[in-house]
């Protein structure tokens, strides 16, 4: 399914603005915020407002089409939209994805709450970051 039927899918108008920043965030898997967003296709949609950008992407995430990733009063936004793990650096603040099993989820229930899926953020020094350092 192609970009603009899967907006029509989810009941959302396919603009070019639309399109455009959801093939971005499917290309994109750096984890970008708004503003980045709005920086890179700037110059391909000279039209493209800020606003737009921030209410396309949380029209996208309430439909489900892309994650929502909060950290310390910023959220970046993740066009992988299965549940998953993130890891982010204190350092350079990179959002990387993560795979960790998690055994206790098997069981669908903790303290007798259903989990339907869980993501989780993981928060310390990346392994580029702790290069930089061990040369220094």
């Amino acid at each position: 399914m192609n970009t603009k039927e899967l907006l029509k899918s989810k009941n959302i108008k396919p603009t070019i603005q639309r399109i455009k920043i959801y093939e971005y965030l499917k290309t994109h898997k750096t984890h970008p915020d708004a503003e980045t967003i709005y920086a890179d296709l700037i110059k391909e949609l000279p039209t493209l407002s800020l606003s737009t950008v921030y209410n396309t992407l949380k029209e996208f995430a309430n439909n489900g089409l892309i994650l929502e990733v909060f950290a310390e009063h910023k959220t970046y936004f993740d066009g992988y939209n299965q549940p998953h793990n993130h890891y982010i650096c204190d350092i350079c603040g990179k959002v990387y994805d993560i795979n960790i099993e998690f055994n206790f989820l098997k069981k669908k229930k903790i303290s007798g709450h259903l989990i339907k899926k869980f993501c989780g953020i993981f928060r310390g020094i990346c392994s580029e970051c702790q290069k930089k350092r061990e040369q220094k």
